[in-house]
């Protein structure tokens, strides 16, 4: 909505992103000052341990479950990544052949066709949140994962199929998009409390800090791979850059081609593989139970022998 004001108002695409990213970034920063500058440590910690890149991995890939978990973290952000970067370029040069004007009417309002998609699609991650946190709580995490893969597998091959033109079939897939998208926001980090648990069982101690900066590194990873592999894979298949200013530009076939099938049948099949190795997890919710039992009665020990 603020890119379509800022369009309307005369200022260039790339300007109205620029002022809606600092807009949302400046409320979003607002909550972490907030939380620096109110918030205090009910308790001092004793100093961590400074461990080195490499030990920090080796370290984490003693742990059978996380090479596990690690997997399904590293496809799970893959795969947001390339939806994020690859899909605008759908939008544009395959849904809307071009035209950077086409809108979006919905209930009378007109909106940028990217903005609708990303919106119908962030509207019903939000709203499925509470349906995947029940259904790992109630179930398994790693078949709660699983169930998200697959549905989230079928609307993207199903986007290979809609024709140019077709926004209001794109929007409903957009949706159920979001329900498989709200998985992938909450499972992956919801399995890194089982494996720091089993870590603590065999090593005697919490070492949170070398699992949450791994994930980080990870994250990273993902990231770059993402944007390097699908510039790269763009560049060949005839990609072109359209002139300044343009509001309307045309991709050769093999440039939509490419689009396409990066984004459904890529994109679905490491969802697929993804979920195939939640499939083969160790660590399962009862052997997460039983690991919990132990390290309470580890616990009820330890105060017992203390004066």
């Amino acid at each position: 909505v603020l890119v379509d004001a800022a369009v309307e108002a005369g200022l260039n695409p790339k300007t109205g992103y620029i002022q809606s990213s600092a807009i949302f970034g400046g409320l979003s920063a607002l909550f972490f000052l907030i939380v620096f500058f109110f918030v205090r440590e009910t308790h001092t910690p004793p100093p961590a341990e400074k461990t080195s890149l490499g030990k920090m991995l080796k370290l984490a890939w003693s742990n059978i479950p996380f090479r596990f978990v690690a997997g399904i973290f590293l496809l799970n952000w893959t795969i947001l990544d390339m939806v994020a970067v690859i899909f605008p370029y759908y939008l544009l040069y395959w849904i809307a052949e071009g035209d950077i004007l086409v809108k979006a009417n919905i209930l009378g309002l007109e909106l940028a066709l990217e903005s609708a998609f990303f919106g119908a699609l962030m509207l019903v991650t939000m709203v499925s949140v509470p349906f995947w946190l029940w259904l790992s709580r109630n179930r398994n995490k790693q078949h709660a994962y699983m169930a998200g893969m697959v549905s989230m597998a079928l609307v993207l091959v199903a986007i290979y199929f809609v024709q140019p033109g077709q926004i209001g079939l794109l929007l409903v897939l957009g949706g159920l998009a979001g329900f498989g998208v709200a998985s992938m926001y909450v499972l992956p980090d919801a399995m890194f409390p089982d494996i720091i648990e089993w870590d603590e069982l065999r090593a005697r101690r919490r070492q949170e800090g070398i699992y949450y900066g791994a994930r980080a590194f990870l994250r990273k990873l993902a990231t770059a791979l993402v944007i390097f592999l699908i510039l790269q894979l763009l560049g060949l298949s005839g990609y072109q850059t359209p002139p300044q200013g343009t509001i309307f530009y045309q991709q050769p076939e093999s440039a939509l081609r490419m689009i396409r099938f990066i984004i459904s049948f890529a994109g679905g099949g490491l969802l697929l593989i993804s979920a195939l190795i939640a499939w083969f997890n160790p660590l399962t919710r009862e052997k997460n139970s039983r690991i919990q039992d132990l390290l309470e009665k580890r616990k009820n020990r330890v105060q017992e022998q203390e004066p």
